[in-house]
Formats: C-alpha cells, sequence, structure tokens
C-alpha cells in the first residue's frame, strides 16, 4: 500500500510541477502552438515508440534465450510492458528498471528470476551504452557542420557527456571485476533493510537473511557470466537497443517537425539521453523537471520561442511518457503483475506476490 501511495503522491507532485511550468510560459502561448500540430507526423513517432519497445524487449529476449530460457510470443511481450509500466509511474523507477522488468517477466514466463534480473542488468548496460553511443554521433555531427554548438549551454550537455560516461564505466568496471566489493555493498544494505523493513514484515526479513542474498548474489553472477559468455548474443542485444535508442527519440524530432518548428536529429540524440542520464528528479518519469530542461535546451541551442519549444516537449512526452504509461497499464491489465508486487532486488523471490511496501 505505501508504494501505491507514493506512485499517487508523486504523480501529484509531478503533475503540480509540469503545470507550474505551464502555467509560468502561458497556457495561451503554449496551447496556440499545440493547435498547429500536424496528427499525421506525430502518429509517426507513436509508431516508433512501439517499435523501440519491440526491441528493447527482443534485446532481452536474445540473452534470456542465449541462457537458457526459451521466452516468446505475447505474453513475454506483455510481462516486458508490464514491467516497464512499473518502472515509468514509480517515483525514481529507472533506478530499479531492471528489477520491475525481470520480476514480470519471470511471473509470465518460465526464466527464473534471477537468470531474468542477469539478463536484464546486462541488457540495462547495453542500453545505457547504446545511448552513450548516439549521443556521441550526434556531438559528432554538431561538431562537423557548426550546428547549436554555441554557448554555456552546449559546454554543460558536453560535460554532462563526459561525467555520464565516466561514471557509468566505474560502475560497470565494479560490478565486472570487484565483485567480492559488490557482494559486500549488498550484503551491507541487504542488513540496513533486514534492521527496518524486516521489523514489519516477516517475509522481508526472511528474504533479506545474509545467507539468502549471498545465495542469490551467487545465482545472479552466475546467470550474468552466462548472459556475457554469448558475445554474439549480446552483440545482437546491442544493435536491437541502438535501433530502440534511435526510435525512441524519433518522437522528439517528430513532434517539432509537427508544430513547423524542426530540430536537427543529430541535437536530439545528443540531448535527450544526456538528460536522461542526469535527471535526479524523484518523480514519476522525472516529470517536471525533464520537461523544463529539454525546453531551456531547445530554447538556448535552437533559438525558438519558449513557448514552442514547451509545446514540442509536450507532445514528445506524450508519446514517449504518457503513450508508454499507458502501453504498459494495458500489458499489466493482461497479466499477473501488479504494483505492490515486485520484491526487493536483494532477496530472491520464491513465486509468491511480495507484500506491499
Amino acid at each position: 500500500m505505501r508504494r501505491i501511495l507514493r506512485v499517487v503522491l508523486g504523480f501529484g507532485l509531478a503533475l503540480l510541477a509540469v503545470g507550474g511550468f505551464l502555467w509560468f510560459v502561458g497556457p495561451a502561448s503554449v496551447l496556440r502552438e499545440l493547435s498547429r500540430a500536424e496528427p499525421a507526423v506525430l502518429a509517426v513517432g507513436f509508431l516508433a515508440v512501439v517499435g523501440a519497445f519491440y526491441c528493447w524487449s527482443e534485446a532481452l529476449r536474445r540473452l534470456l534465450v542465449s541462457i537458457g530460457c526459451d521466452v516468446r510470443g505475447p505474453r513475454y511481450r506483455a510481462a516486458f510492458m508490464s514491467g516497464e509500466f512499473l518502472k515509468q509511474i514509480v517515483p525514481m523507477g529507472h533506478s530499479g528498471g531492471p528489477v520491475f522488468v525481470s520480476y514480470a517477466v519471470s511471473r509470465e514466463t518460465d526464466a527464473p528470476y534471477e537468470e531474468a534480473l542477469a539478463a536484464a542488468t546486462v541488457v540495462e548496460f547495453v542500453n545505457i551504452g547504446a545511448s552513450v553511443a548516439l549521443a556521441a554521433a550526434g556531438l559528432g555531427v554538431l561538431l562537423a557542420t557548426g550546428t547549436a554548438t554555441d554557448g554555456p549551454v552546449f559546454v554543460a550537455l558536453v560535460t554532462g557527456l563526459a561525467i555520464a560516461v565516466a561514471f557509468l564505466l566505474s560502475v560497470a568496471v565494479l560490478v565486472y571485476y570487484r565483485r567480492a566489493l559488490v557482494e559486500r555493498f549488498v550484503l551491507w544494505l541487504a542488513a540496513g533493510g533486514r534492521a527496518t523493513v524486516g521489523r514489519a514484515s516477516a517475509r522481508a526479513h526472511s528474504a533479506l537473511a545474509a545467507d539468502r542474498v549471498r545465495a542469490t548474489f551467487e545465482t545472479y553472477y552466475v546467470a550474468f557470466d552466462r548472459a556475457l559468455a554469448d558475445r554474439w548474443q549480446v552483440w545482437r542485444a546491442a544493435a536491437f537497443s541502438l535501433v530502440g535508442w534511435a526510435l525512441f527519440l524519433l518522437p522528439m524530432y517528430t513532434s517539432f517537425h509537427a508544430i513547423d518548428q524542426p530540430v536537427p536529429y543529430a541535437l536530439v540524440i545528443l540531448v535527450v539521453p544526456v538528460l536522461s542520464l542526469v535527471n535526479i528528479v524523484p518523480l514519476p518519469g522525472g516529470l517536471g523537471g525533464f520537461e523544463v530542461a529539454l525546453a531551456g535546451v531547445v530554447v538556448a541551442l535552437v533559438g525558438i520561442g519558449l513557448p514552442a519549444a514547451t509545446a514540442g516537449v509536450f507532445l514528445y512526452r506524450l508519446s514517449n511518457y504518457w503513450f508508454v504509461v499507458m502501453l504498459g497499464g494495458l500489458a499489466s491489465l493482461a497479466v499477473s503483475v501488479r504494483l505492490a508486487d515486485p520484491p526487493s532486488p536483494l532477496g530472491p523471490t520464491d513465486g509468491e506476490p511480495a507484500e506491499a511496501e
């Protein structure tokens, strides 16, 4: 129940933040820009989002198959989208994305939770790498053409990209090469969770016991190594991930074209991944902060007015966030995953729904 209350509170605060931004810009001027939108151009963006999630679900499916989990068909796709739904609506849900997706997939397929989590973690690293690669490609094109490369905002974007890359490489090195250190950290987190949440939940107290967490950790890394062992499947997953990101970013390009305020695609593939990586707004989907930051960057680098930039960003978020929430919600209705279900990533599941946190 507490998780549901957090979601409701998070959405309430997010809508207030978005509403405040709209009031600051001027609702009438934004609505005038929105009224100019071409539905046919917008539709391309919505179709691209569907293609993006198909590619990302296929990237995970390929890795699951490589470790012996034969998952396929509409039920797997629905499970994947229900996990994405949870990731989108829970505050800071992107930080626990692999947990939500792997739990949903393990509930609806024969894939064990720990193996699904290992494969989902690999895919998460691959997805982040693909987004950084696209951002670097966009940066290269902008520098080569001299487009939108003036001013402190561009410098801040490049700096943010460099910091994000350094941080992610450090995390990847720790996860792969310093496993004993990671295990000690996980056990420390589990002990803290057992001393707090475990007092109110017998299930959490049992799941976060040191021996169970250690066993889960070992099972996880066995599956993690198996997923990485098939390099051909990893590269195929990376290809699907890269195409997925290219499609997922297309709606921003089409949204601004729909209101006759074109934005270079090279700028799109630089700006959105960087803002996504550095977005720490503790609200569902980063609502509020992401819109403000993206509109501000577009105004600074492209030179269009704030009402037009706001309208373009709102149309983009309609397709790349609210449309995803709708698809994921419908998928959740078709499967057995519910908001209160997903467990802590520190303890193994036993096939029963987790208690509401």
